[in-house]
């Protein structure tokens, strides 16, 4: 979605700026908005400060790119979410506890909240930074748990872009900057509450942490009707978000034990059963069309915020694209 081509000129979330500055003092009073007692050093060279932070908070969720111009080590005594930081270009050092973690294109940082964190950018360092608030981390773990968690949640300091949970979660986040920085009009609430709930769950499961055993042990079945129930209950509420806390207070099981049940008995996933109910919505109001109507208005009333891939969804379930089917109902 951004090539190295477009890297070389462009800044992510260019939207969103928030800090841009070429004086420490003031770069550091910026961020301790965010990030109490925070401290900034600067290396002995001859690199000017030249810094830019582009900053988009969703709800549970934000997404921030950063820049220095030069060599810069920053010190965070305790953080207060849970982050994984990548580079968009260059290289810098992070360290937490006793260990210590290189940025490449190949590896990234993950920072669990309530430790010390100290970063390393070189001046040619560019990052990413997805970071999550706690209490939305925990409870999409008590949710695919069926359980309170007992301890703290901690996660390895490093991840491996090379494994292939870890590097999808990469691609869902510089997808999300791509349809951030492209679209021409604010999200639909429901396609950006479950994408961000797909960010929490993936964040969860390609990070090591101290409940990955148990989150990737065999998850219990559950019986048939509690996956109808669960149907029912996406129809009747199709135009909000689907959440996995509510999928599984619903059927009264783990969320891990919803999407197997659904895997093992549909095929699918309870949010592919969504999107299949949502569709069939859209055609409805496309074959019953007021005069306002059209393609866009209907995508985005049933929660589709890309439209060519809802274009894409559509022409795969009905045969046709979502045009052809509003021409037709006008003709």
């Amino acid at each position: 979605m951004y090539p190295d081509s477009v890297k070389a000129t462009f800044s992510p979330l260019r939207g969103f700026e928030h800090v841009r500055t070429s004086n420490v003092a003031e770069l550091e009073d910026q961020v301790r908005r965010h990030y109490r007692d925070v401290t900034f050093g600067m290396a002995a060279s001859a690199d000017k400060l030249d810094a830019l932070a582009c900053r988009c908070e969703i709800r549970d969720v934000t997404l921030t790119y950063g820049r220095h111009g030069a060599k810069i080590e920053i010190g965070i005594p305790e953080l207060d979410v849970y982050s994984l930081l990548f580079g968009w270009k260059g290289h810098a050092h992070a360290s937490r506890s006793r260990s210590e973690i290189a940025i490449t294109p190949h590896s990234a940082f993950v920072a669990s909240a309530g430790e010390p964190v100290r970063l390393r950018y070189e001046s040619n360092f560019e990052q990413l930074i997805l970071s999550v608030r706690p209490s939305a981390l925990v409870s999409k773990l008590e949710a695919m748990l069926d359980d309170s968690p007992t301890h703290r949640l901690t996660f390895s300091p490093a991840a491996d872009f090379r494994r292939p949970a870890v590097e999808n979660l990469r691609r869902q986040f510089v997808f999300l900057l791509h349809e951030i920085d492209s679209s021409e009009s604010a999200f639909h609430p429901v396609a950006l509450a479950e994408f961000e709930q797909t960010l929490l769950v993936s964040f969860l499961l390609a990070n090591d942490n101290n409940y990955s055993v148990k989150l990737n042990r065999r998850a219990p079945a559950a019986a048939p009707w509690q996956v109808r129930r669960i149907e029912s209950y996406i129809e009747a509420n199709w135009d909000q978000p689907m959440t996995i806390e509510s999928l599984a207070l619903v059927a009264g099981v783990s969320a891990r034990a919803v999407f197997h049940a659904f895997r093992k008995s549909r095929g699918y996933s309870p949010m592919d059963f969504a999107k299949r109910v949502r569709l069939g919505k859209a055609r409805d109001m496309l074959l019953r069309p007021q005069q306002s109507t059209s393609v866009t208005s209907v995508a985005l009333t049933c929660g589709f915020n890309n439209l060519g891939h809802f274009a894409i969804y559509y022409q795969k379930a009905f045969g046709e694209p979502p045009s052809t089917t509003l021409r037709g109902a006008r003709a």
